[in-house]
């Protein structure tokens, strides 16, 4: 059942002491630390030296060094690997993450998490289930969890990614992002979070309040 103040379908309605924010976040390279997990299964697999720490400079793994990828393909097929052996249950949280969410949810903030994790077909009842797992064993909360690439599409009050493309591809929308600091989103404009740490909240609602504001709501 969903609570009461947040029956409204309308993202930064002021609602008398309630307002309805919608914040759409990211997973991977946001909340969970995807590169360190796929580093750690490779190294379990005997694929990597457990010394080796690749370049962060680069998004993408076949573009990077160190990592062990001739190709997309081979990527691909690491990957597919490493999601069978529940990869997206078992991923290190990023530090700070859960307890700044919860603080979030306490301040009324509808959070919807949207990840790209289905870009691999063939096991996406393991990816959705391991996902659920994730969140809650880490006890995070959210209202809603998508699975799209599309994000672009989706209409929030704010935005938390990571990727440069999705990045990108929301401003050009209209959208409001955050940046979730990584080596290899540096060259992007903020607003930027560093970490999740005790200025985070109040970081995330001032922005939240202003964009309602610029909107007119």
């Amino acid at each position: 059942m969903v609570p009461a103040k947040y029956e409204s379908p309308y993202a930064g309605v002021d609602r008398g002491e309630d307002v309805y924010r919608v914040m759409d976040l990211d997973l991977d390279g946001v909340c969970a630390d995807y590169t360190e997990a796929m580093r750690q299964w490779l190294v379990h697999a005997g694929r990597m030296a457990a010394d080796m720490h690749p370049d962060m400079r680069h998004y993408e793994m076949t573009s990077a060094t160190g990592w062990p990828f001739q190709s997309v393909e081979e990527y691909k097929q690491a990957h597919r690997e490493a999601e069978a052996n529940h990869l997206y249950a078992t991923m290190p949280v990023i530090q700070g993450a859960p307890e700044a969410l919860r603080r979030l949810a306490d301040e009324h903030v509808y959070i919807r998490v949207v990840t790209h994790r289905l870009f691999v077909s063939g096991q996406h009842q393991i990816v959705v289930s391991d996902t659920a797992k994730w969140l809650d064993d880490n006890h995070i909360p959210y209202m809603s969890l998508c699975f799209t690439g599309l994000k672009d599409t989706m209409h929030a009050t704010i935005h938390i990614d990571d990727s440069p493309a999705n990045i990108l591809a929301l401003r050009q929308a209209g959208e409001h992002v955050v940046v979730f600091d990584q080596p290899y989103n540096r060259q992007l404009d903020g607003p930027r979070l560093s970490a999740w740490d005790e200025t985070s909240v109040p970081k995330l609602m001032a922005w939240m309040d202003q964009w309602c504001d610029d909107s007119g709501k």
